[in-house]
């Protein structure tokens, strides 16, 4: 019974079987393989160029000094009673400026003739000559531009112009101040609108050369500054019941 070629009695095979099985189960070890990045090659070399091409340059910073102020001769700030204040310039076209132009340039001129009659030298073609030259550059010198400054300051009840005009923000109701043309110049411009009944010029703002633009953000500033001041009024000031 027991000689046909058996190995032994099944209770001896039991270790040999555990054994295979934990081996069989035995967890393997795991492997860390590190990553390898490859660098390519084309930027590698555009940066080796750049580096060798800053240093070729060899530039130096420093800070700017003296630096252009874009917005000349316009500030806006905040002021003590709640307003906002802006202050422009602009091409000064008054009456009076005009006048005083033409008073000098014919002064001038006048003097000029009178000493080179005194001189003897205004009857011959040389006189005549230098008295037109004279006339031209005295022309010249007068007919350059000037700056006028002006404020206007918004406030929660009133608009001042040039700290002197008030304009309360009840008389002029809805008919916020815009910017329009003056005569047929595009140059000559002005913040206009109507105040209770009467259409009112508040203040001018004249083009100082092709390239200003004043005007136009003077416009916008003070449509910002009425919108917060004047477009919440209801709120801020309510009407008695």
């Amino acid at each position: 019974m027991f000689g046909n070629g058996a190995s032994g009695p099944p209770r001896e095979r039991a270790p040999t079987l555990n054994s295979g099985m934990s081996r069989q189960l035995r967890p393997r070890p795991i492997r860390y393989v590190a990553l390898h990045l490859t660098f390519e090659p084309r930027l590698e070399n555009e940066l080796a160029r750049w580096e060798q091409a800053t240093q070729d340059l060899n530039v130096e910073t420093s800070v700017v000094r003296n630096r252009r102020r874009p917005f000349d001769g316009y500030t806006r700030v905040l002021t003590s009673d709640g307003g906002i204040l802006i202050s422009y310039t602009d091409r000064d076209d008054s009456i009076v400026y005009t006048v005083l132009r033409v008073f000098t340039w014919v002064v001038t001129t006048g003097v000029g003739g009178w000493l080179l009659s005194i001189h003897g030298q205004l009857e011959t073609a040389a006189g005549l000559v230098s008295l037109a030259v004279l006339a031209l550059l005295a022309w010249l010198i007068v007919r350059r531009k000037l700056k006028a400054l002006h404020a206007v300051e918004i406030r929660a009840d009133c608009m001042v112009v040039d700290g002197r005009d008030i304009f309360w923000a009840d008389d002029i109701g809805e008919n916020w101040p815009e910017l329009k043309t003056k005569d047929d110049g595009p140059d000559r411009l002005v913040i206009a609108g109507i105040c209770g009944t009467r259409f009112v010029e508040y203040m001018t703002a004249n083009r100082f050369d092709e390239c200003d633009r004043t005007p136009e953000l003077l416009a916008e500033n003070l449509k910002n500054a009425m919108e917060q001041l004047w477009g919440r009024r209801e709120v801020t000031f309510p009407a008695p019941r």
